[in-house]
C-alpha cells in the first residue's frame, strides 16, 4: 500500500499488472511495473482513460468490487463471484454490452429478468441479483452479483468501454 501511494496508484493494480495474488509475497530487491494514471488496459494501468477514468476492480478474496474514478474509490461493494466450480476469470476486461434486464441460463438454472447486466468477457457479467441475499459468499456460476441497488447505480455509473480488473 505504501509503493502504491508513493506513486499515486492503487496495490490492486500494481498487483494486477505485475501477475500478483497475494500481496504478501512481495519481497525486497523485488522488480514491479507501476501503473501510470494516465493508461488504458494496454499500459497495465488502473485507469481506462487518461488521468482519472472510470475503472472497476473485482477483488475474488474480500468478495467485493470498487468503482474507481481514476484512483479514487467512489463506491465499494460487498458481491458474490463464482465458486471452484464455476470461477469467475481473472484478468483485464472492458464492458462490451449493456442491457436493463435479460435472461439467463446454464447447468442448473434457467433466470428471467436478471437486472442492469454488464457483459465484459464472453457470458460473464456484473449483474443485480434477486435470486440470493448471502453476499460476500462465492456461489454464482462465474458472473459477478451484486445487489440490486449497487447493480443499478454501477450500470448508470460505468459506460461501455470501462475497463473492470479481477484479481485474487
Amino acid at each position: 500500500y505504501s509503493i502504491a501511494r508513493r506513486y499515486g496508484t492503487t496495490a490492486a493494480a500494481i498487483a494486477s499488472v505485475n501477475g500478483i495474488r497475494n500481496w504478501n509475497y512481495i519481497y525486497a530487491g523485488q522488480r514491479l511495473t507501476i501503473p501510470s494514471g494516465g493508461g488504458g488496459s494496454s499500459s497495465g494501468g488502473g485507469s481506462s482513460s487518461g488521468g482519472g477514468g472510470k475503472w472497476i476492480d473485482v477483488d475474488l478474496g474480500s468478495q467485493r468490487v470498487y468503482a474507481y474514478q481514476g484512483n479514487t474509490v467512489v463506491r465499494s461493494m460487498v458481491v458474490s463471484t463464482g465458486t471452484s466450480r464455476y470461477p469467475t476469470p481473472p484478468g483485464k476486461f472492458k464492458i462490451y454490452a449493456k442491457y436493463p434486464s435479460v435472461t439467463m441460463s446454464g447447468p442448473g438454472y434457467y433466470l428471467t429478468g436478471v437486472p442492469h447486466t454488464m457483459f465484459f468477457y464472453r457470458g460473464y457479467a456484473l449483474h443485480g441479483t434477486y435470486w440470493h441475499n448471502n453476499f460476500g459468499t462465492p456461489m454464482s456460476h462465474g458472473c459477478i452479483n451484486l445487489t440490486r441497488a449497487d447493480a443499478s447505480w454501477l450500470y448508470s455509473w460505468a459506460p461501455i468501454g470501462t475497463l473492470v480488473v479481477i484479481h485474487w
